[in-house]
Parts: C-alpha cells; sequence; structure tokens
C-alpha cells in the first residue's frame, strides 16, 4: 500500500535567507506534488548552489525518503540514504552556526524532527523520542534568536500533538525523558496558528491538521474535508488526500461523494508518478467497494472486491478484503471502515 506519512516536515528559511526562501517555495510544492524526481532534481541543486547549507542535505534526505516510501524494490537502499543524508543535514546544520546561528538551529531542528517522525512512522518510540525532543531544543533556540521565527510552531505543534498520541506504554517513558505532559491542543493551537497566518508552512501546517482532523483521535470530519479538498485540488498528482478525502466522506456518512471520490477507473490514477499507480488504484479499488458496502449495496462491492482480488493486493489489504465478504455473506451491516488502509500516519 501507499505507505506516505501524514505529512514531511517541510522547512522554511528563515527571515533574511531571501534567496534560499524563493527556491524553498518552488521545492516545497514538488514534494507535496509527489513529483519524485523533480523533488530530487531540485534538492541536488539547492545543495549546489548553496554549498556548506543545511537547507540542501535537509531536502536531499527527505527526497531519499519519499523513495523509499515509494520504492517496495529498493526499500533498504533508500531508507540507508536517508539516514546517511539526514546525519549529514544535522552535521551541515551545526557548522552552519558559525555563518547564521538562527538557521543551524531551525535546520538542526528540522532534520531531527523528521528523524523522529521516520522513527515513529517504524514504531521505534524509543529512538523517536529522543530524537523530537533534541527537535524542540532546537525550535526554541531558534525562536528566541528570532521571535518572528512563525514556522518553528510547525515542528512545536506536532512535536505536541504526536507526543500526546504515543501509545499508553511509552507515556511514562516520554514523561521522565521530557519531564513535561503532553498536551493535543496546545499542539492543535499551535499548528493552527502557522496555518492561519499565511507564512511559507502555511500548507505543511494544512496538512498536517487535515491528517490529524481526519483521524480516529480526533473524528473532525466536517473540518478534514475542507482542509482535504484544498490541498487535493493544489496538489492533484498526490492520492493521499484524495484517499483521506473518501475516508472521511464514508465516516460522515457521505457515501455518494465517497464512491465518486475513489473513482478506481478514473484518470487521476494515470496521472500519478508510475510508482504509485499500482498501490493507489488498489487502495481506491477497496474504498469503491467499501463505499458501496456501506451504502447497502451489495452486488456492486463484491465486484469491486472482485476486481481487487484479481490484482493481488498487499498483505496489508488482504485480511480486509476477506473481512468484508464476510460481511456480505453475512448480509449484517457492515462495520465501521478501517483507518487508512495501511497510509502510514503517526498517531
Amino acid at each position: 500500500m501507499i505507505a506516505f506519512a501524514a505529512a514531511l516536515l517541510l522547512a522554511a528559511a528563515p527571515a533574511g535567507a531571501s534567496e534560499i526562501e524563493r527556491e524553498l517555495a518552488g521545492i516545497v510544492d514538488l514534494f507535496y506534488g509527489l513529483d519524485f524526481a523533480g523533488s530530487k532534481a531540485a534538492a541536488d541543486r539547492l545543495t549546489a548552489a548553496h554549498p556548506g547549507h543545511p537547507a540542501g542535505p535537509f531536502y536531499q534526505s527527505l527526497a531519499a525518503y519519499q523513495r523509499f516510501l515509494a520504492d517496495e524494490e529498493g526499500r533498504a537502499e533508500s531508507l540507508s540514504e536517508f539516514e546517511k543524508l539526514s546525519a549529514v543535514a544535522v552535521e551541515t546544520a551545526r557548522v552552519w552556526a558559525s555563518t547564521s546561528a538562527v538557521e543551524s538551529e531551525y535546520y538542526a531542528g528540522a532534520a531531527r524532527g523528521f528523524r523522529g517522525r521516520v522513527f515513529a512512522a517504524q514504531r521505534k518510540y524509543l529512538r523517536a523520542l529522543p530524537e523530537a525532543l533534541k527537535s524542540v531544543r532546537h525550535c526554541k533556540k531558534a525562536l528566541k534568536l528570532d521571535a518572528t521565527l512563525e514556522d518553528v510552531y510547525l515542528g512545536l505543534g506536532m512535536y505536541h500533538y504526536y507526543r500526546a498520541r504515543l501509545p499508553a506504554a511509552a507515556k511514562p517513558f516520554a514523561l521522565l525523558l521530557t519531564g513535561e505532559r503532553a498536551d493535543a491542543e496546545q499542539g492543535l493551537a499551535e499548528l493552527r496558528r502557522v496555518a492561519e497566518r499565511g507564512g511559507p508552512a502555511r500548507m505543511e501546517a494544512r496538512s498536517v491538521l487535515a491528517a490529524i482532523y481526519a483521524s480516529d483521535y480526533e473524528q473532525r470530519w466536517d473540518e478534514a474535508e475542507k482542509l482535504l479538498a484544498e490541498l487535493m485540488e493544489r496538489y492533484p498528482r498526490n492520492p493521499l488526500y484524495r484517499l483521506r478525502r473518501v475516508y472521511a466522506a464514508e465516516r460522515r456518512g457521505a457515501f455518494a461523494q465517497a464512491a465518486a471520490l475513489a473513482d478506481p477507473d478514473g484518470p487521476w490514477i494515470a496521472a500519478l508518478d508510475a510508482a504509485l499507480r499500482r498501490s493507489t488504484r488498489a487502495a481506491a479499488l477497496y474504498r469503491a467497494a467499501e463505499a458501496a458496502l456501506l451504502a447497502g449495496r451489495p452486488r456492486e462491492a463484491s465486484a469491486r472486491l472482485d476486481a481487487l482480488a484479481a490484482e493481488s493486493p498487499s498483505d496489508d489489504l488482504k485480511p480486509w478484503i476477506a473481512r468484508r465478504r464476510q460481511e456480505l455473506r453475512r448480509r449484517h451491516a457492515p462495520s465501521e471502515p478501517k483507518p487508512w488502509l495501511g497510509l502510514e500516519v503517526p498517531r
């Protein structure tokens, strides 16, 4: 299945770095649009154009992680490349302190924060928490150096919210490590602050909020729909926003909208990067079957499940196909839709 994280922690350049900031404005859209070749090329150009600046290796590490998520065959190599480039980004940020202390802290926070998110997505919470804590310390230092640095609240908000959603077994360790209790409401307020003020990180904050609102923790389906509709229109080649929107529509009981958005035979799938088409079509077929089942159209649901089974679905999806078939056989009311369909979303 598509295993994209909730959103990439994309940094925007701190105030005063106007040349870098202009270049990053275009690069960020390449990442959100899932233009794998374009985002890697842009990150390589940024590194070559600004030697020694931490933004280059940071974005190169993100490009490597995108390849890890999309390429089922070369995952080990891509993950190894991400870890190497991430370490380079952290070290480059440290050295950059002699040039710009605020940029040094800012990019060290961004790099460590993303490393923490990668560990969390792999459920390696004991490795994720120390990285997240170091990221927050860098972010707070950057904010002290430049109080106008609004985008720092993106990282702080993600830290405060997702730390509150750690599994119960990890929470005592988090409290011992940080000395403070997690606060999900504080995190949401910080994310909304970035999303509403129109800074360079506005779209990132809106993407993170959309993932949070469309989760079983929050179940804020109407708010999720508004944000996801905006993101889907801006980034039509990123299937994550469409598939999340389908799920939110199902949870609202808008089954006709869910089926129309899933559209597994529609032209939108052909417009995706080749690495995404097979897994995206499988996800769309499953959601279309689920929407039909929830709407009380068992024949349509069965046909969609048959089509999906013929396409060799992933191991993640097979148990859910079997569950839906059981519901069809029993002719009982279907259960609630399964969240995310295998999408890796930190909680």
